[in-house]
């Protein structure tokens, strides 16, 4: 009897283990109104939460039971206008907002691998989507633009990786970024969820995810749907959709900051590294314009061949030429939107307008690095703490 309570104890110390090695993950299917289910996702739905779908159809999450979140169809979402993707003679070349083209990346679930290839997790070690994450900036490096990619861990793979990766987004940020991505694959069983082919070659689909809990929130939401209008102007099928969730996903340390869910575990990383060249060449028009090159020139109308991944780009990588005062003025638009959305996240989330101005200027400060705003008061709380 004593030797059966032990092993009765040992089979469930074991338990989360062998959970963990067969990659069992909770699995929510999104459905409409009429039980049609819209897709997968393995991060919890709220009510409130958004998905727009791979066809621009926008939908509301209106009840949550049972695995199932009911989504209420809110109608065709437009896209931004991508137009200047068909232009094919520029008067000068357009140059990066700052000068200096930088994008950094990070992931926080440090341990997610691709089952085919490396197994489903990478307990103690880096997961191979690390590797997803070098070949997206090594394909962004060839583009001309300076980039980024922390080794940081940050196992294990609970409540607290958010935090714990926040640490390393927030010394990213200090380099001033143009955008920062998270780096993540998925956990949905079916891989056909994610497989796609695009130019006869075995590909990923790219989910977006974005948080819509910080004062972020609207700028992410409209880059998203950028790349979104992009991605499918240039490569139809690359992006799947995108998710706005009640998470933060320290997507409040900038504007620009995105999760990316590059395929899903059942998925070959093969078909995933595939994708990372055009990821690329759709992040790169959509920051830059396609623009190529340390000096700031475009490659107008000559197509070309990424030799990282043998995939020939189009002809037309850049849009028409903008002057340098508008862009300036660009600049500070979006400088005095991100401060007014701080002051207003802040007296909504407090409830006063002292409140609200306080909030805003610690906001400001981790933002910054300590640049701008005020230092938090010992003993306070860090913001944007996620539970996935």
């Amino acid at each position: 009897m004593k030797r059966l309570g032990m092993w009765l104890l040992l089979g469930v110390l074991l338990l989360p283990a062998l959970a963990l090695a067969e990659g069992t993950e909770q699995v929510w299917q999104l459905v409409d109104a009429s039980g049609r289910q819209l897709t997968s996702i393995c991060y919890e739905p709220d009510i409130g939460d958004s998905y727009l779908s791979a066809d621009n159809h926008l939908y509301r999450v209106i009840a949550v039971e049972d695995g199932r979140a009911l989504l209420k169809d809110q109608g065709e979402q437009t896209l931004p206008d991508v137009s200047w993707l068909d232009m094919t003679d520029v008067a000068q070349p357009v140059s990066a907002v700052n000068g200096t083209r930088r994008i950094a990346f990070y992931c926080t679930h440090s341990d997610e691998s691709y089952e085919p290839s490396d197994g489903y997790y990478s307990t103690t070690e880096h997961g191979s989507v690390y590797q997803v994450a070098q070949a997206l900036a090594d394909s962004l490096t060839e583009r001309g633009v300076t980039c980024e990619v922390s080794d940081s861990l940050h196992h294990p793979h609970d409540a607290g990786a958010y935090r714990r990766s926040r640490q390393t987004a927030m010394e990213l940020v200090k380099r001033m970024p143009d955008a920062l991505f998270d780096i993540h694959r998925d956990g949905i069983p079916d891989p056909d969820e994610y497989a796609v082919t695009i130019g006869g070659r075995e590909a990923s689909k790219i989910r977006l995810l974005v948080g819509r809990g910080n004062q972020n929130m609207e700028v992410n939401k409209e880059f998203a749907l950028l790349i979104k209008a992009v991605g499918d102007k240039v490569y139809p099928g690359l992006i799947k959709d995108i998710y706005m969730g009640k998470g933060v996903f320290n997507q409040d340390l900038l504007p620009h900051a995105l999760l990316l869910e590059c395929g899903t575990y059942t998925l070959s990383k093969e078909a995933v590294l595939t994708s990372m060249p055009m990821m690329a060449d759709v992040i790169n028009r959509a920051l830059y314009g396609g623009v190529t090159g340390s000096a700031g020139t475009s490659d107008v109308g000559s197509a070309r061949t990424d030799t990282a991944g043998g995939i020939t780009m189009g002809a037309t990588d850049a849009p028409a030429a903008q002057e340098a005062g508008a862009s300036g003025k660009g600049i500070l638009w979006l400088v005095g939107l991100l401060v007014v959305g701080l002051i207003v996240y802040g007296i909504v989330a407090t409830g006063s307008v002292k409140g609200g101005m306080h909030k805003a200027g610690r906001n400001l400060h981790e933002m910054t690095g300590g640049l701008v705003g005020s230092k938090p008061e010992e003993g306070e709380r860090p913001e944007g703490e996620d539970e996935e």
